[in-house]
């Protein structure tokens, strides 16, 4: 239902809102008072560290940012997962006039987005630190739910805040959603400090080869001698 009802307000919009740089799910819940967000607890501390997942889902025009996030195992695979995004409250009515005023937002979390195609993703290693001050931005992010405006207050905005959160480079958040993700990732890469020298693996040292012996000595010619008689 959600993605076939979201497709379709897509390409409604299409004809006369392509100026917009990012979209987000809309959410079938009638608008009501927003629901004060869940204090975020410190994380336990967990074997294999912690991990966020910046992901564009492939939907209507311009595609949808969302993160996954939690901890992982000692193979550092996620053990568990977690998701987040903002999108607006209410029908497409009141999205599509998000693309001019802003509209009621909303970060509950809605579980038909993972139907969604990825078109993208990118997952960075945490440590203990990072993955708090993450969870103090969720906390904080998710209580602003002013409003939804796919200029000034998009997906792509709640999703830079939270790369902003654990240290990371956000590009412009003036973008498509299929461009956002990627364009952190590359940033972000790109920026990584050179690895110092004395973090460098060191060289071999080829092996000397051993040195030529020298050539023994010519044996001496035999002189023969007579005696005379």
């Amino acid at each position: 239902m959600f993605v076939r009802t979201i497709g379709m307000a897509a390409l409604l919009l299409a004809a006369g809102l392509m100026v917009a740089p990012a979209f987000a799910q809309i959410s079938d819940a009638p608008a009501e008072a927003p629901k004060p967000a869940k204090p975020a607890q410190p994380a336990a501390k967990s074997p294999g560290g912690y991990y966020i997942e910046f992901r564009a889902a492939r939907i209507g025009i311009y595609g949808h940012s969302y993160v996954a996030y939690g901890r992982l195992d000692r193979f550092g695979n996620p053990d568990t997962s977690n998701y987040a995004d903002r999108h607006p409250m209410g029908n497409y009515a009141i999205m599509a006039l998000g693309h001019f005023v802003p509209v009621p937002a909303n970060t509950e979390w809605d579980p038909e987005v993972l139907d969604l195609p990825i078109a993208h993703k990118y997952r960075v290693k945490l440590n203990d630190t990072q993955y708090n001050n993450l969870l103090a931005a969720l906390k904080r992010v998710n209580a602003n739910r002013a409003y939804w405006n796919a200029v000034t207050n998009n997906c792509n905005h709640y999703v830079g805040q939270l790369a902003e959160a654990i240290g990371l480079r956000v590009p412009a958040q003036f973008h498509m959603s299929i461009g956002f993700i990627p364009d952190l990732q590359e940033m972000n890469e790109a920026a990584a400090p050179a690895m110092a020298d004395s973090e460098r693996p060191p060289k071999p040292t080829p092996k000397k080869k051993p040195a030529p012996k020298p050539a023994e000595a010519a044996a001496a010619p035999t002189v023969a001698t007579t005696t005379a008689r």
